[in-house]
């Protein structure tokens, strides 16, 4: 590979923010060879334009044009076209605020070959107010699949162990990414559960990336609901617990159990009894504990 770590980054239509991730990206201190790899699903403002000015001056950076595809095929577009032994994520609304952040993540990948991925931590930022704050305060080290799952957050809710402007895996693992990625709306937990499959993930705790939340221009909450954004999360897990052989059903399976109940009570609320019960039964067969465990904590 000419390239010892690929950036690969996806956009559309930002304009407002492209520039300063490549510029993020630019100042990485490295002691190898970096490509950056951006994917572009289309976009009708100045996004491509702003790239190709960098292509000038910067031969490492490669702009793929793509047709309005989706999200999720151009994300793994990106991926496909990655030629690094390492690839690094992140968005292109999202950027670094460590120049070593990618000498850092590839010395300890070429020092620890039984891992296949790390993470560092990162700031959240919102785009609105300005305020940030910590991504990951419940903080681990090393962790397999199942650890990944266990993540919580503080309302024991299973979320990503790390945010994916910080993710960091080693390239060719996966030979063709699976045809439900591609209509799947979770960019990073699908990828993080594959790539464990080839090895532990390790989270190096610095302030290395910055996520930018609640952006003032996006267009990704529109038409966004509590139900929609639920039964995505339902196809995903499902999704992940059939492409791994349902080797961690034990975990996954009350998840799928948890939000299939929240959507029966969202359901109920909204007066759509007919689905709210669907969903609890479906709720009930994929976890029976769930009852208990509400009963539970009503206590």
């Amino acid at each position: 590979m000419k390239y010892a770590v690929t950036i690969a980054s996806t956009t559309y239509n930002l304009e407002k923010y492209i520039a300063q991730a490549i510029d993020s990206w630019l100042v990485q201190k490295t002691t190898f060879p970096v490509e950056i790899l951006i994917s572009d699903d289309g976009s009708t403002d100045g996004t491509i334009a702003i790239i190709e000015s960098y292509m000038v001056s910067h031969p490492n950076i490669r702009l793929i044009k793509n047709n309005h595809m989706g999200m999720m095929p151009n994300f793994i577009k990106s991926l496909e076209e990655s030629s690094g032994k390492y690839i690094a994520l992140c968005d292109g609304d999202d950027y670094w605020i460590d120049e070593y952040k990618l000498q850092k993540q590839y010395d300890f990948m070429e020092s620890h070959p039984d891992f296949s991925a790390c993470f560092t931590n990162s700031w959240v930022v919102n785009d609105k107010t300005g305020e940030r704050k910590v991504a990951k305060t419940q903080l681990w080290d090393t962790a397999d699949g199942e650890g990944l799952l266990a993540h919580r957050d503080d309302d024991n809710v299973q979320m990503s162990p790390g945010h994916t402007s910080s993710y960091f895996y080693r390239n060719g693992l996966v030979s063709k990414y699976p045809k439900w990625m591609y209509g799947n709306v979770m960019t990073d937990f699908p990828l993080y559960m594959i790539i464990s499959q080839y090895g532990k993930a390790k989270f190096i705790n610095e302030m290395c990336t910055v996520y930018r939340a609640a952006r003032a221009d996006s267009d990704s909450n529109s038409g966004w609901s509590y139900e929609k954004s639920w039964r995505q999360r339902v196809n995903a897990y499902q999704c992940v617990n059939r492409e791994l052989n349902y080797k961690y059903k034990e975990i996954i399976n009350p998840i799928i159990s948890s939000y299939y109940f929240r959507l029966c009570k969202l359901l109920w609320k909204t007066g759509s009894k007919r689905q709210s019960i669907r969903c609890g039964f479906q709720s009930f067969f994929a976890d029976r504990h769930i009852i208990m465990r509400w009963l539970k904590n009503k206590e």
